[in-house]
């Protein structure tokens, strides 16, 4: 469920607070968990850290690259696909494998994997940003 953000900003007391899309992003992001994997952040305090990483994960998503991200996406889950089913419709009958056997097979090995080769592609991604913007 997408949230909406209001153009109206809300009033505690006296304290007017303004929400925006990186509110949002900064609940997404766990930013003592992202600055492990860039060791060049490791020098800067944890602020800088946070907007460093703020902009490079807009620099890196923003709208002019939603395209080929897309299709990069598209394209690791029809390979990811299609391993699957070569490994159903052909491996598992080759390895006198059962039904159980070759779906937690897949829930063990395959889908893990999937998601660490999409997770060292979001790192990469957000690394060449984070380049750009380092001095």
């Amino acid at each position: 469920m997408k949230k909406s953000y209001s153009k109206v900003p809300a009033t505690v007391g006296t304290l007017r607070i303004k929400y925006s899309p990186l509110d949002y992003l900064s609940t997404l992001m766990n930013f003592k968990h992202l600055a492990k994997h860039f060791p060049e952040l490791a020098a800067m305090e944890s602020a800088q850290q946070q907007a460093l990483l703020t902009q490079a994960y807009q620099d890196a998503f923003a709208t002019e690259h939603k395209l080929t991200i897309w299709r990069s996406n598209l394209v690791s889950a029809l390979i990811m696909t299609s391993l699957c089913f070569l490994f159903v419709l052909v491996l598992r009958p080759a390895l006198g494998l059962s039904q159980q056997t070759s779906a937690f097979v897949l829930m063990l090995i395959a889908f893990p994997v999937y998601f660490f080769i999409q997770h060292r592609r979001f790192i990469k991604r957000l690394r060449t940003s984070l380049h750009k913007l380092l001095p």
